[in-house]
């Protein structure tokens, strides 16, 4: 039985209602918004580190992308099941569809396979031209004017990445042309994703029809190379399995932080994944990063920052 209240310990009628601390951070949509997204750049950050661990105990590349995709489409399933929807595709867009998830594979191929190349640092600062080439993309195709902020910006993040690539000869040419590709193959991505969310479609349904699409490229590429390539030791099974939670439970936060923020708040934040990358491939395990390099570094992430505030200001 519920003892009675004791009415001289009730609060005056005008004064808020007391709560915990975890009762006001969820009272606060933004707040736990920035949470969920600031969690889920970490654990991207993480799952590139890790992947490249993996490749060092004997993991393939295929093995690791056909991993996390087959493991992401059912995730994603769920999430439609939970809320008794499905990912309808728009009239007419199939076909775009279709292209923008051989992007996307493109994309997540070249990735993961430049940090097989060159360290994960570098890797990262080429592919984090894409805000810069998805902005000249959208100039050249008059989807949008470039702005003058969108070319200084760009003219910034190009200086960062000559200081940053200076690497006294061990830069590797076929890791950088990956990166790069990689960083046009998201930029394509992107564009098209537009245009799919224009005609109607939730960034959780073009999200879902691209992961079950490269699923499906990554398992033929898995059967061309000759099938898995597992770890020869239990550190390289340890990374393997980390590679794949972090990138399910960083795609599960990161369309959970869109039910809080508004899209351009959410890529803002992303743009912290290359600090976060950097840091803990040069802490956890030891890339080479001299001064002249975390100068680089700094100007591009100062460059993407400085177009992502003034984008929002616009």
């Amino acid at each position: 039985m519920t003892p009675p209240a004791d009415p001289t310990s009730a609060p005056p009628p005008d004064s808020p209602p007391h709560r915990s601390p975890v009762a006001r951070l969820m009272g606060d949509r933004a707040a736990v918004g920035f949470l969920l997204i600031l969690v889920a750049t970490v654990f991207f950050s993480a799952n590139n580190n890790l992947a490249k661990e993996s490749y060092r105990h004997g993991v393939s590349v295929d093995t690791v992308l056909v991993g996390r995709s087959w493991i992401l489409v059912p995730l994603l399933c769920l999430w439609f099941a939970a809320r008794r929807t499905w990912p309808a595709v728009p009239r007419g867009m199939a076909g775009w569809l279709a292209f923008g998830a051989v992007l996307f594979s493109v994309n997540g191929w070249s990735l993961l396979s430049a940090f097989d190349r060159m360290s994960v640092s570098l890797s990262i600062l080429v592919f984090y031209l894409f805000p810069f080439i998805v902005g000249l993309l959208a100039a050249a195709l008059r989807i949008e004017p470039l702005r003058p902020v969108m070319a200084v910006g760009l003219v910034v993040a190009f200086a960062g990445l000559y200081l940053a690539l200076d690497t006294g000869g061990e830069l590797h040419p076929m890791g950088v042309t990956l990166a790069l590709v990689s960083a046009l193959a998201i930029s394509g991505n992107i564009l098209v994703s537009a245009k799919l969310m224009r005609h109607g479609m939730s960034p959780v349904a073009v999200a879902f029809w691209m992961v079950l699409g490269s699923a499906v490229f990554y398992s033929g590429s898995l059967v061309a190379s000759g099938g898995f390539r597992w770890p020869d030791a239990a550190a390289g099974w340890a990374a393997l399995a980390g590679t794949i939670v972090f990138i399910c439970a960083a795609f599960v936060m990161f369309y959970a932080a869109l039910n809080f923020l508004r899209e351009a708040r959410t890529a803002l934040v992303m743009n912290l994944e290359p600090i976060f990358t950097i840091v803990m491939a040069v802490a956890l395990f030891g890339e080479a990063f001299g001064t002249t390099q975390w100068l680089g570094a700094a100007l591009v992430v100062l460059a993407i920052f400085g177009v992502a505030l003034a984008g929002r200001k616009a």
